[in-house]
């Protein structure tokens, strides 16, 4: 998995590409982890070049939402394909997720809730 980080103002982006599989949940877990370091916790995740999430990898998801939220942030997802919304509806976390389907529209998001 690769993982770019971008900044939009008060809000990161990071963009998700590969499987987000044992090996892919590592690297997202240091770019996740970097932006709470940071004290970069308005976080938009665009999943859309991601073909491929398993358990473990949702699993990564729930908990760096919670930290996120912990330290007064969110973490927002963008271009979930349809795999990932079923995976995510049958592991019962779907609503604990803002869901956008455009990278823009999420980040707009965090300026309309200022």
């Amino acid at each position: 998995m690769n993982v770019d980080r971008l900044e939009s103002g008060a809000v990161t982006v990071l963009r998700a590409a590969g499987d987000l599989d044992e090996e892919g949940s590592k690297e997202l877990r240091l770019s996740l982890g970097g932006c709470i370091h940071d004290q970069r916790t308005r976080v938009v995740l665009n999943l859309a070049d991601v073909n491929y999430v398993s358990y473990l990898g949702l699993g990564l998801l729930v908990e760096r939402l919670r930290h996120c939220r912990a330290c007064g942030g969110d973490l927002r997802l963008a271009g979930v394909n349809l795999y990932t919304q079923r995976l995510m509806r049958m592991a019962g976390v779907i609503r604990l997720f803002a869901i956008y389907d455009e990278e823009a529209v999420a980040i707009d998001s965090y300026r309309k809730a200022a």
